[in-house]
């Protein structure tokens, strides 16, 4: 760990900047060092943050100072973050989100101790872990609405331009991919959305694990208003290949299975593998990170998202909704 007044890159420079501006924190006795390594492939994890743990004079690091990163600052709500992350530890689901420096884009967390790790898909699989996760996020689904409405749609919508104006380059079949999502788009709309507040990206490398089967979640960005089977539908792809794996989860979300709710799911989960195709690839064009396969994995979300759309029953899905 380091003394703050010798900052090495430009995110250090931030880090210190943010630290001076909380009160909170005595900057004399303040030590820090780099929490996690971005890394884009297989898992999407620390690629558009970059955390630092702190230490307060020679005691062991008991914070963990978030720098959301600014390629993909028009995509997030930094305000709505700040409030689901409060929301969620108080519902005893998150770490404390301690201070906040606005002008840094900077979030201090009470840090999680010893015996904490960030889960693999492997560990989600489990039965007890995800019904727990699925609990969890009926248990938010609960509470009072966050105030940012979001489909994943409109963040196709949002992402789009960027990327076509951008260096990036697209897939053949990109207007292929995105003329699905306009019929997509359509079919839910008509069958009716119910917004409910959502943390809004389940992916295993926001979930960490504790002793005792203890979990929480981090990674606010994503969370809004959000139809809840857009999240069940992207927990769905993450973590199995198989239908007949997937249809599991939506017992556990509904208390009963429908072919209706089912096809839901499956149709937001083709959305959201394009969602995360372009937001990689606009990553791939901006971020300054160095040997971070953005490209590898924008490649594979793409890969996903055609595999569905031309599975022989989804058009069936589409119309049957």
């Amino acid at each position: 760990m380091k003394r703050l007044g010798r900052p090495g890159t430009a995110a250090e420079k931030r880090a210190e900047r943010a630290i001076g501006n909380m009160p909170i924190i005595d900057a004399n006795r303040a030590l820090y060092e780099l929490s996690a390594f971005p890394v884009a492939s297989p898992s999407y994890h620390a690629v558009e943050s970059t955390t630092f743990n702190i230490a307060l004079g020679g005691n062991g690091a008991s914070l963990l100072l978030r720098l959301a990163n600014d390629e993909v600052a028009e995509l997030v709500d930094d305000e709505v973050a700040f409030v689901a992350a409060q929301r969620l530890h108080g519902l005893g689901l998150s770490p404390a989100p301690v201070a906040r420096a606005p002008a840094e884009r900077a979030v201090l967390f009470s840090r999680l101790g010893d015996g904490w790790r960030t889960a693999k898909i492997d560990d989600l699989m489990q039965g007890a872990a995800v019904v727990r996760l699925v609990d969890m996020q009926k248990t938010i689904a609960a509470g009072e609405p966050l105030g940012r409405s979001w489909s994943v749609f409109d963040g196709i919508d949002r992402l789009w331009p960027l990327v076509a104006t951008s260096s990036a380059v697209l897939p053949g079949d990109v207007d292929w991919m995105l003329a699905w999502m306009t019929s997509i788009r359509e079919a839910i709309s008509a069958a009716g959305v119910e917004l409910k507040p959502a943390h809004g990206d389940p992916q295993c490398s926001n979930v960490m694990l504790g002793l005792n089967d203890a979990m929480m979640l981090v990674d606010f960005d994503m969370a809004g208003d959000i139809d809840p089977y857009y999240q069940l539908g992207v927990q769905m792809n993450e973590l199995y290949l198989f239908e007949s794996q997937m249809k599991p989860l939506l017992e556990m979300h509904d208390g009963q299975f429908s072919e209706k709710a089912f096809s839901r799911c499956r149709l937001y989960a083709a959305a959201d593998d394009l969602y995360w195709a372009l937001r990689s690839l606009l990553q791939d064009v901006r971020s300054p990170l160095q040997g971070v396969e953005f490209l590898k994995y924008a490649s594979w979300r793409f890969l996903r998202c055609r595999m569905l759309l031309g599975h022989p029953s989804f058009e069936e899905r589409v119309r049957s909704l």
